[in-house]
């Protein structure tokens, strides 16, 4: 919605929203900033995991030394992109969107593996610690639909792809019968998608 109306026109002869001191476009790009870091005690210095929504999991997978820095570069392009938008360097602006689409939509890839992992590995020993992994999984496999990668401007996996997984989570008596070929098997299909291992997000 960046450049939606006259978004641009009105950012480049700094028209301000009604009563406010800011621009249209630099508003919906605070909107965006505060979606993530919206509940941080101090913005300009965020701790991550100050809510149960993507703040902790952004937390969770930037702890996994095999991801370590994306909490930054997450960041930094939102602080980069809002500057751009104030010196009217669009082009700055839409490489800094890009990276913040492709980071984020990272995270629920990530998380999908870890807990389809976790459930594999508790399968016979604890089913009911793997259920609640598998649970997770669930949810996280769902949302992969609403990814974006910048290079396509479509979802990393299309909703077809996603019930098909689903429906491999939930076949026969579900969680009950799911076997390690299938987890192992929905695991690296999701990794090799976004370029990292089952291993790497095992951890």
């Amino acid at each position: 919605v960046l450049d939606e109306s006259t978004n641009r026109a009105d950012n480049d002869n700094e028209v301000l929203v009604s009563g406010k001191s800011y621009t249209n476009m630099e508003h919906k790009w605070d909107e965006a900033f505060g979606y993530l870091y919206g509940a941080e005690p101090d913005a300009t210095m965020p701790i991550l995991d100050q809510d149960s929504f993507l703040s902790e999991y952004i937390d969770r997978v930037e702890g996994d030394a095999d991801f370590a820095g994306i909490a930054t570069t997450i960041y930094d392009a939102f602080k980069l992109g809002r500057a751009a938008i104030v010196e009217k360097n669009y082009s700055v602006r839409d490489e800094q969107a890009a990276i913040i689409r492709e980071n984020i939509s990272l995270i629920p890839a990530v998380r999908a593996v870890f807990y389809l992992q976790n459930g594999k590995d508790n399968l016979t020993a604890d089913p009911a610690r793997a259920f609640h992994g598998l649970s997770e999984a669930y949810g996280f496999i769902y949302s992969l639909q609403f990814t974006r990668n910048p290079d396509t401007d479509a979802p990393y996996f299309s909703k077809t792809e996603v019930d098909t997984y689903l429906s491999q989570l939930m076949a026969g008596n579900g969680f009950w019968d799911i076997t390690p070929t299938t987890l192992d098997q929905i695991s690296d299909d999701i990794a090799a998608r976004f370029n990292f291992t089952t291993a790497q997000a095992s951890n």
